[in-house]
Order: structure tokens, then C-alpha cells, then sequence
């Protein structure tokens, strides 16, 4: 694998997912090439060790309502996983945080 490493780092092509969906701006789905370097790019501060102490506290409030949401109304703790998914990814992505 490490002398076929360069023909090996592309991944199959994905229309319905990776380029009608996204239109190629999923890193999960981008194929090699400038525009994976460009993304890779972007998202690499990110998700270092340093930048994930931003993240923190956030995700442990909206631990914390997902748990109360779930202790106050056990009948729809599907719509409340929902939410705690949801917010989970606006915070980490944009880092703010969604009511």
C-alpha cells in the first residue's frame, strides 16, 4: 500500500451523495484533488486540539438540556435526540448555539 499510496488516496465517485446533494463541498465525499486540498485546508484548524477547547462547554450545556428535555418529556425523547443532534452540529460548525 505505501508504494501504491498516490492511486490509492481517491474515492469512488458518488453522484446522488457527493455531488447532487453537496455539490462536491462534503470532505467525506470529495475526491482527490485541488478542491479535497482546499477543504482539508479549511477544516484542519478546526478540528485540532487547541480549537476543540472552544467547544467544550457548549456541548456540555446542550448535554445537559438533552438530558433535562428527556427527564421532563420521556414520550418524545426521539424529537429531543433530534434537537440534540441538530444544535450539536450548528455549534461545532458555526459555534453558536441554536434554541
Amino acid at each position: 500500500m505505501e508504494k501504491e499510496g498516490a492511486s490509492l488516496v481517491d474515492r469512488p465517485r458518488s453522484i446522488a451523495a457527493g455531488e447532487m446533494l453537496s455539490n462536491g463541498m462534503r470532505i467525506t465525499m470529495a475526491r482527490y484533488g485541488e478542491r479535497f486540498r482546499r477543504l482539508r485546508k479549511a477544516v484542519h484548524p478546526h478540528l485540532q486540539l487547541k480549537a476543540t477547547e472552544a467547544y467544550k462547554d457548549m456541548q456540555r450545556e446542550n448535554a445537559m438540556d438533552f438530558i433535562l428535555d428527556v427527564l421532563n418529556d420521556p414520550t418524545n425523547h426521539q424529537k429531543h435526540a433530534q434537537r440534540y443532534v441538530i444544535t450539536k452540529f450548528f455549534c461545532d460548525s458555526f459555534i453558536v448555539m441554536v434554541p
